[in-house]
This record gives structure tokens, C-alpha cells and sequence, in this order.
């Protein structure tokens, strides 16, 4: 069953960015995704908070680099002197509704993978559910916090926002430019008018653009840490596989390349929990993951994982802004949606 998926989610996801003619097939559903959204952005009215809001989401379906970007905004608002709080609709956990306080020592499959790597990382609170609205009251009742980010969001209408930010792959932007489940878009592209800033990983301009640093490799048995700058070296003769869950895997892979590996590429499904069959079939020396693929093996202990340990930063010039708006005692009025 998982390979008919993997193979039915890499097809689709070619079409959409190679411009497959087949896909005209799904145009009237399609039609039906746009009429929802409008209707939807009529309808739901935006409840209100007594604490700004800085949605972090996207248009577009899969990876663009949203976790790695809300990190260090966390840690930079943490810098300004901000008490931060994040909510997460837990994807792939099965908290379901929530609220629920994530933990560092969460298990994955309860609160999700990217909530509980964000809790780890930034050390800043984190509360999951569905409801987002329900999540964030609880956050500030229990925590205080004086800014929160939402972890994706941008279409949980019901959620007040003051600032919205939407991450981009700088290599795939919008695709074909077309609503699900003909094109990769949640929202029609014209979306992009009304946020408030625009994130492109590896872009190019420099108010906008982000990259990834990759830290270097932690061995998850011993914590050993190696630096990436001569990693081909130190793995010199070893046969090294990638292994990961992510929507966009090719970032992954390229990044180990560009250190000078050659490795096996083994893509799972988005938000994928590796499980030791799936590790036992793989023929490697090494094998690297992810940390949002590390946060999800509790119980393995196959002593050949290591762990890609990637940062980024955000512009100086939206950090800027940022504190300019928000560093005041009181929150400014939630945007209109």
C-alpha cells in the first residue's frame, strides 16, 4: 500500500511542477477547491486575542522550509525580549483536537513530528491541536507568552492573525500555478498580495531569501558530533544512505551531495515514521536522517543513524519590522481577513 502511495504522491507531485497535460483531468474538482476557499474566507469570521499572532504558513502543498524557518524566529523574537509561545496543529500526532502542551520528551506519534522538533529546538512552549484557536488560548493561560507563532495556520480562518508570513521553495515556487488537486495550491496564487512578508528558501533576494546551514552530524546512539566540512572524508570507504520522511526529499539528498557524499536515496511519504524493517533493509555503513526523522525513531537503536543538524536565518530586514510592530506592551488590532 505505502509504495502505490509513494508512487501515486511523486507522480502527482511531477505533474505539477513539470506541467503534466493530464491533470486537466482534475480541473473541475479543481473549481470546487476555489469555490470552498472563497466561500470559506466569506464565511469564517476571525475570533480575537488578547496576544499578536505571527502566522508562518504556505500556499502550497509539501515542504518548503516552514520549521526550520519558525526556529529562528523564535530564537530571534526570544533575542528582542519577547516571551514566546508556538502553536501547532500536531500533524501526524493523534492528539486530535487538543490542547495539548508538547513536551521534549512527547512521543512523536502523539503530539507529531514537527511540534515536538520545534519544542526541542527553540526551548520556547508549544501547544498542539486541530482547533488553533483553542491551542493559542491555552498557551496563553497557561504560559503568558507576548507574541505567538502559528506553525502553518494560514488557512485556519478562525485563527486572529497580526502579521503573516508564507514560505516558498525558491526552485519550485508555485508550480503550475493551479488550486488542488490539479496544482499544488491551497489558496489561489493572488493570496500572496495580502500577506505581510514573503519567505523564499534559496532565493535570491536578500529581504526575502533564507538558507539552510548544515551545522554538521550527530550520532544519535553516542551524540557524537562531527562538523559537515570534511564529512566525505571522515565517511571515506563507507557505503552512506539518506533516509527520510519529508514532503520535498530532494533538499535533503542535494545537501549531502554538496558535502562530497555519494549516498543511497531512500524517500519515504511526508511525516513517514521510520520503523527498523525499514532501516533493515537498507544496506549501508551509514545512514543519515533528518531531525524531524530522528524525533520519531523512540525504540531504535540501530547504532549506524546519524543526524543532519541544519539552522537558518531570517532577514535582518523582517526582524526588523517585526520588532518595530510588536515591541509595545499591548497588542496592535488582529489584520482583517
Amino acid at each position: 500500500m505505502m509504495v502505490w502511495r509513494q508512487r501515486f504522491e511523486r507522480c502527482l507531485t511531477r505533474g505539477w511542477y513539470e506541467g503534466a497535460g493530464w491533470l486537466w483531468l482534475a480541473w473541475p474538482l479543481s473549481l470546487i477547491t476555489g469555490l470552498v476557499v472563497r466561500w470559506r474566507r466569506y464565511w469564517v469570521t476571525p475570533a480575537s486575542l488578547p496576544v499578536p499572532v505571527v502566522v508562518v504558513g504556505g500556499i502550497t502543498v509539501g515542504g518548503t522550509g516552514k520549521t526550520p524557518v519558525l526556529i529562528a524566529l523564535a530564537e530571534a523574537l526570544v533575542v528582542q525580549g519577547h516571551k514566546v509561545g508556538i502553536i501547532s496543529r500536531g500533524y501526524g500526532g493523534t492528539v486530535g483536537e487538543g490542547p495539548c502542551i508538547v513536551q521534549r520528551s512527547s512521543p512523536a506519534a502523539l503530539v507529531g513530528d514537527e511540534p515536538l522538533l520545534i519544542a526541542q529546538r527553540a526551548n520556547v512552549p508549544v501547544v498542539v491541536g486541530k482547533n488553533r484557536y483553542a491551542a493559542a488560548t491555552a498557551l496563553i493561560e497557561a504560559f503568558a507568552p507576548t507574541i505567538i507563532l502559528s506553525d502553518d495556520g494560514l488557512q485556519h480562518l478562525k485563527l486572529p492573525r497580526n502579521f503573516e508570513i508564507v514560505v516558498l521553495d525558491g526552485e519550485r515556487r508555485l508550480g503550475n500555478g493551479r488550486l488542488l488537486p490539479m496544482g499544488p495550491l491551497r489558496e489561489p496564487a493572488a493570496r500572496l498580495d495580502s500577506v505581510d512578508w514573503v519567505l523564499v528558501r534559496n532565493g535570491e533576494n536578500e529581504e526575502s531569501a533564507f538558507h539552510y546551514q548544515l551545522e554538521g552530524f550527530e550520532h544519535r546512539h553516542s551524540a557524537q558530533v562531527l562538523a559537515a566540512e570534511g564529512i566525505a572524508k571522515q565517511w571515506q570507504g563507507l557505503r552512506v544512505a539518506a533516509v527520510t520522511g519529508l514532503g520535498q526529499p530532494d533538499q535533503f539528498f542535494s545537501a549531502l551531495n554538496s558535502l562530497g557524499l555519494t549516498v543511497q536515496s531512500h524517500a519515504f511519504p511526508d511525516h513517514h515514521s521510520l520503523t527498523e524493517v525499514d532501516l533493515a533493509t537498507i544496506a549501508a555503513d551509514v545512514i543519515v536522517v533528518t531531525e524531524k526523522d530522528a524525533v520519531k525513531l523512540c525504540g531504535i537503536n540501530d547504532e549506524r543513524i546519524w543526524i543532519l543538524v541544519i539552522s537558518t536565518k531570517v532577514p535582518k530586514v523582517l526582524l526588523r519590522r517585526l520588532g518595530a510592530q510588536f515591541n509595545q506592551a499591548e497588542a496592535v488590532p488582529c489584520s482583517t481577513l
